[in-house]
C-alpha cells in the first residue's frame, strides 16, 4: 500500500483528503490508524453523528478519546506542505530541549509527528497526534472577563511574558492569534499550532504560511521566516488586551463575536488613516488607550525587520496605576456616589479637597482668656517665691499652694485649649475620616470573598454550558438510536413484503407460462429439428456416441423427447419422436439423462424465441386475479413507509419537546448565573475605588496626625506665652 510519504519523497504531488473525507475514515479508528494509541479510539461525534471535525486554513482537527481515556487532539493536514516531516522533526528537537521549568508558563504542548498515520482510500497520509489542551480561546476568554480589568491587565503581563519566553529560546511562532492562544483555567496561556514554527535549525528557509491576517503586518511575506516574524502579531495582541483593560467597553463597542479578531482587523493595520475605528482610539480620553494605539499604529507603517520586539513596561506609561486610580480629567466620569455612602461625604473623597479641609493651621486669636491663663501661670510661678522670701507661709503650705494653682493652670487651660476652634475642626475631619474609612475598608475587606464569587460563577457557568452541550449531544445520539430502530423496523417489513411480491410475479409468470405453452408448441417442434446433436459438444458424449445415435436415426433434438429406465438393470432406453424406445450402445442412465437434459434445454432456448403472446382475454383473466393481490401488497408497503414516518416524527417531536424544555432551564440558569456576575462586576468596580479611596483616606490620615501636632498642647502653651 502506498503512503503519502512515499509519494512525496518521490517528487509525486498528491492532494490531501478534505475534511469530510478525514470524518469517514475516522468512522472505523481500528482500520484507519496503525499507530496503537490510536487504534479504538473514540472520536467526538457531531449532531448527525459523523467525527467532529474543526477546520483550519491548512488542516482539520478532530478529538479523539483513547482506549484508556486520554483525551488527544488530532491534526490531519488538507494541503501539502514541501518537508512538512523534516520541519516537524527539527522543531520537536529543539522544543524538547526547553525545559517546562524555564518557561514563564507552561505554554508548551506536546506533540508527534505521524508520517503515515492515517489510511483514507487506500493511501496513507501524515498526521500530528497533539496532547488535548483545555482551556477558552483568547477572544472566548475576553468575552467572559472583558469587565475585569484587574483580570484583563494580569492576562496582558502572562502574554508579555510567553513572547519573552518564545525571543529567549530563538523561537517565533509565524501565526500569533487569539485561535492559536488558549487560556487554562488557571489563567495560564497554552500556545498551540506549530505547523509555521521558527526554530534555528530552519534558518534561511522561507515560511509555510503568513498567518492569520487579521494579526500580521500587511508587508509581511513568506520570505518574512525568522527570529522576529512574530514583532507585529505580538504588539497587536498586547495593545487589545491593554486597551481592555484600560477601557472594558472597547470590548463590546469594537469586537464582533463572528469576528476572526479582537479589536482591529487587517483592513484597519493596511490604512490606518481610513480605518473605521483608528482615529477614535488615537483620540481616546485614556492616555494608555490613545498612546498604545498610536504606537500601534506607527508599526503599521514599518516594514517587518524594522518592528522592535515587545517590551511595554520600557515604552509605555503605567498602566496599572491608571487603571487603579481615576485621575482629576476622568473623575466626572464615575458616579457621584457609592452604595452605603453618605452623599454629603461625597465631596470629601478627592485628593486635593481633602489635604485643603485637613491642612490645619496654627493657633491664631489671642483672647481674653488666653490673657488670664497666661496670668495665671505667672502667678502660678512667681507667688510661691515671694511668699516664701516674705516669709509669712511655712514651706509646706507654699509647696500646697503651688500644686493648686499648677492643677489650676493645667486644667484651665486644657479646657480652654479643648474650646478653641481649630480643635473643633480637628475633632470635626477626624470624625469625618473615620466614617470614610470604616465604610471604605468594609468593602476593601470583602474584595477577596467578591471576587472568589464570581470566579466561582465564571466555573459555574462554563460548567452549565458544558453541560448543555452534552445533554444535547446525549439527546441527538437518543434520536439516532431510534431512528436506527425505526428503520431497522421498517427495513425488516419491507424485506418480507418484497419477498412476497417477488413470490407472487413468480406465481404469475408461471401462470402466464402455463397459459402459453400450448400455444408455443408447434413453434418449438418446428424449432428442434435445427439442434444438431453433431454441434452439441455435451460433455461425456463423444464422437462415437454421435454416430451409434445417427445410426438410430437421432440426430436432432426433435429425435429425443424422453428417457426411460430398464428396472433391475443399469442400462436405459431412448424414447424417440416417432414413439420408440430404443436402446443405443454405450448410452446409459448418465449419458441417457445429459441427452434428455440437453433436449430440455433446446426447447426452453426455442420456447423463448417463440413470437407467439397470450390472448388479450388470457392477460386481463390473470391480471384480474394477480393485480388485486399486488395492489394489497403495495398498500401494505406503503403502510409500513408510513408508520414509521409518523414514527420519527413522533421521536423528533418528543426530541424537540425536550429540547426546548432543556434550553430553556439552560437560559434561566446561565440568565442567573450572568445577572449575578454582572452585579459582582459592578461591586468590584465600586470595590476598586473604593481601595482608591481608602488609600487616599490614609494619606489623609497621615495629614491630619502632621497636623495635629501644629496645635498640641505644648503648641498651645507656647501660644500663651510667645503667640505663635
Amino acid at each position: 500500500m502506498e503512503t503519502h510519504a512515499e509519494a512525496v519523497d518521490a517528487g509525486v504531488a498528491r492532494r490531501f483528503p478534505t475534511g469530510s473525507q478525514y470524518s469517514t475514515a475516522l468512522q472505523n479508528t481500528q482500520l484507519c490508524f496503525r499507530h496503537t494509541d490510536l487504534k479504538n479510539a473514540m472520536p467526538a461525534l457531531n449532531a448527525i453523528g459523523m467525527p467532529k471535525p474543526v477546520s483550519g486554513s491548512s488542516a482539520t482537527v478532530f478529538s479523539l478519546t483513547t482506549s484508556d481515556g486520554q483525551r488527544i487532539a488530532l491534526k490531519c493536514f488538507t494541503r501539502h506542505v514541501s518537508d512538512q516531516g523534516r520541519r516537524y522533526q527539527e522543531i520537536s528537537e529543539h522544543l524538547a530541549k526547553i525545559e517546562t521549568e524555564s518557561l514563564s508558563q507552561p505554554w508548551k504542548i506536546g506533540f508527534e509527528y505521524v508520517s503515515d498515520g492515517i489510511l483514507v482510500e487506500g493511501v496513507r497520509y501524515p498526521i500530528l497526534k497533539m496532547d488535548w489542551v483545555e482551556g477558552l480561546l483568547l477572544s472566548q476568554w475576553l468575552s467572559i472577563h472583558h469587565q475585569d480589568q484587574t483580570a484583563v491587565m494580569e492576562m496582558a503581563h502572562k502574554f508579555e511574558a510567553l513572547v519573552h519566553d518564545l525571543h529567549r529560546n530563538n523561537i517565533a511562532h509565524g501565526d500569533l492569534q487569539h485561535g492559536n492562544l488558549l487560556v487554562a483555567q488557571d489563567r495560564t496561556l497554552r500556545l498551540v499550532d506549530y505547523d509555521g514554527l521558527f526554530v534555528p535549525a530552519l534558518s534561511g528557509e522561507r515560511g509555510s504560511e503568513i498567518g492569520h491576517r487579521n494579526y500580521q503586518s500587511p508587508r509581511r511575506t513568506l520570505d518574512d521566516f525568522g527570529p522576529d516574524m512574530d514583532n507585529f502579531s505580538a504588539w497587536v495582541i498586547h495593545t487589545s488586551l491593554i486597551a481592555v483593560a484600560a477601557d472594558p467597553a472597547l470590548w463590546s463597542q469594537l469586537h464582533d463575536a463572528d469576528g476572526e479578531y479582537l479589536l482591529l482587523s487587517g483592513d484597519d493595520f493596511s490604512d490606518p488613516s481610513s480605518s473605521t475605528y483608528f482615529p477614535d482610539l488615537l483620540r481616546h480620553p485614556n492616555s494608555v488607550v490613545n498612546a498604545s494605539m498610536s504606537q500601534l499604529s506607527v508599526l503599521c507603517e514599518k516594514r517587518l525587520a524594522e518592528i522592535p520586539r515587545l517590551h511595554w513596561s520600557q515604552s509605555s506609561p503605567d498602566i496599572d496605576t491608571e487603571l487603579n486610580v481615576p485621575s482629576e480629567d476622568a473623575s466626572g466620569d464615575v458616579a457621584d456616589t457609592q452604595p452605603g455612602k453618605p452623599s454629603w461625604l461625597d465631596s470629601h473623597l478627592t485628593t486635593n479637597t481633602l489635604e485643603e479641609n485637613l491642612s490645619t493651621i496654627a493657633f491664631q486669636g489671642w483672647h481674653l482668656r488666653e490673657f488670664l491663663l497666661a496670668l495665671l501661670g505667672v502667678l502660678t510661678v512667681t507667688a510661691p517665691v515671694i511668699m516664701g522670701m516674705t516669709g509669712y507661709l511655712h514651706f509646706e503650705a507654699i509647696m500646697l499652694g503651688v500644686l493648686t494653682m499648677s492643677s489650676a493652670f493645667f486644667v484651665s487651660s486644657a479646657a480652654a485649649r479643648f474650646k478653641r476652634g481649630e480643635i473643633k475642626t480637628l475633632r470635626n475631619n477626624q470624625r469625618s475620616l473615620n466614617q470614610l474609612l470604616a465604610l471604605n475598608a468594609e468593602t476593601v475587606a470583602d474584595y477577596e470573598k467578591v471576587h472568589e464569587e464570581r470566579t466561582r460563577l465564571i466555573a459555574d457557568e462554563q460548567d452549565v454550558i458544558e453541560k448543555n452541550t452534552n445533554q444535547n449531544q446525549e439527546l441527538t445520539n437518543r434520536l439516532h438510536q431510534s431512528y436506527a430502530r425505526i428503520e431497522s423496523d421498517r427495513k425488516a417489513a419491507s424485506d418480507a413484503l418484497n419477498q412476497e411480491l417477488c413470490n407472487l410475479r413468480d406465481e404469475k409468470d408461471a401462470a402466464a407460462a402455463e397459459r402459453l405453452r400450448p400455444l408455443q408448441q408447434p413453434w418449438v417442434k418446428d424449432r428442434l429439428p435445427s439442434f444438431l446433436l453433431s454441434e452439441a459438444h455435451l460433455s461425456g458424449i463423444t464422437s462415437k456416441h454421435v454416430s451409434s445415435l445417427a445410426a438410430l436415426n437421432l440426430r436432432t433434438a426433435a429425435d429425443i423427447v424422453g428417457i426411460k429406465r430398464v428396472k433391475g438393470g443399469d442400462d436405459a432406453l431412448l424414447m424417440t419422436g416417432d414413439g420408440r424406445c430404443v436402446k443405443v450402445p454405450g448410452i446409459g442412465p448418465v449419458k441417457a439423462e445429459s441427452l434428455y437434459a440437453w433436449h430440455q434445454e433446446c426447447e426452453e432456448t426455442a420456447r423463448e424465441s417463440c413470437p407467439v403472446s397470450l390472448p388479450a382475454d388470457d392477460e386481463e383473466e390473470i391480471d384480474g386475479v394477480f393485480e388485486p393481490l399486488f395492489a394489497s401488497l403495495l398498500a401494505r408497503q406503503t403502510v409500513v413507509n408510513q408508520e414509521a414516518e409518523h414514527r420519527r416524527n413522533e421521536a423528533r417531536k418528543e426530541l424537540t419537546v425536550i429540547r426546548t424544555r432543556l434550553a430553556d432551564t439552560h437560559q434561566e440558569k446561565l440568565a442567573a448565573l450572568r445577572a449575578r456576575i454582572e452585579d459582582l462586576d459592578l461591586l468590584i468596580s465600586e470595590m476598586r475605588r473604593s481601595a482608591g479611596d481608602v488609600y487616599r483616606l490614609n494619606h489623609s490620615q497621615n495629614l491630619l496626625m502632621m497636623s495635629a501636632k501644629k496645635i498640641s498642647y505644648l503648641r498651645y502653651l507656647r501660644f500663651l506665652y510667645l503667640r505663635r
